[in-house]
């Protein structure tokens, strides 16, 4: 859960700044929201583990306090802006070719050359503007912490007591009320927001990246022997017509379309 809050993190501070980096407007977020909305489902709990609950509830009060959430952000959004925001500052220029109006090929001319020297021309307010953007982006996350804390904290407690007996969630309530407890308790959330658990996941990018190569190579490898996707040349008539309902769109164009395609199939990039 901490690695996907972090990640998560990264990428939504990602999504605010390009769109407005490029004066572009902001993405449309609604289907990637009802797919995510759905993504997790839980079995209803037992008449035995819903009387746990107020019990579990206890724990996860000195467990996950209210306002753990903040204070997890506050301690991981401040480093992660950083370096979110001077890798977009290090881009090299050749990347810059759409922004700047100048032949790529001219660009990457310039060699070791960086994005601060050419926004100094293209943008002056190039840094007050990255500044805006990574606190606009640190108020919003915390505030969606905030949000979703409460649900959060609930589906601890339900998860607790499906976890634990009455008797071992008596034991840790009673743990959590000692000196080292109350201390662990504390801080068993925060600590994985620790400079020095969130340095560690520096390793995981360049780990996934030298592994992208051969997990390619292994998707080719296991899905040779599937056939390719076909185009919508190569659908039969009655095929050509479902589509069409399918996609809402007329029939006839559809098979007008089919006759003069060249379409690639839908896993060329595989």
């Amino acid at each position: 859960m901490k690695k996907g809050v972090a990640l998560l993190v990264g990428a939504m501070a990602l999504a605010i700044a390009q769109p407005a980096a490029a004066q572009d407007p902001a993405p449309d977020f609604s289907a990637l929201r009802s797919a995510m909305g759905e993504m997790f489902t839980a079995e209803p709990l037992t008449a035995e583990q819903q009387a746990r609950v107020p019990q579990a509830e206890q724990v996860v009060a000195q467990l996950f306090p209210a306002g753990t959430y903040r204070k997890m952000m506050d301690q991981m959004m401040g480093p992660m802006m950083d370096g979110i925001m001077g890798s977009i500052q290090n881009v090299p220029l050749a990347d810059l070719a759409r922004l700047g109006g100048v032949d790529e090929s001219a660009l990457s001319a310039m060699g070791d050359a960086r994005l601060g020297e050419l926004s100094a021309i293209l943008d002056p307010a190039y840094e007050e503007r990255n500044r805006i953007m990574g606190q606009v982006s640190v108020d919003m996350v915390t505030r969606l912490m905030d949000r979703i804390e409460p649900g959060y904290r609930a589906g601890l407690a339900r998860a607790f007591a499906t976890r634990f007996t009455a008797a071992e969630l008596g034991e840790l309530h009673g743990f959590f009320g000692t000196p080292v407890g109350a201390r662990y308790a504390g801080e068993s959330m925060l600590i994985y927001a620790d400079p020095q658990v969130m340095s560690a996941m520096n390793e995981m990018m360049p780990a996934m990246l030298d592994m992208m190569p051969a997990m390619i190579e292994e998707m080719q490898a296991k899905t040779a022997h599937l056939p390719p996707a076909r185009t919508a040349a190569e659908l039969g008539d009655s095929e050509l017509t479902r589509l069409a309902e399918l996609l809402g769109v007329p029939a006839d164009d559809l098979k007008a379309q089919a006759l003069n395609s060249s379409e690639e199939p839908a896993n060329a990039a595989w």
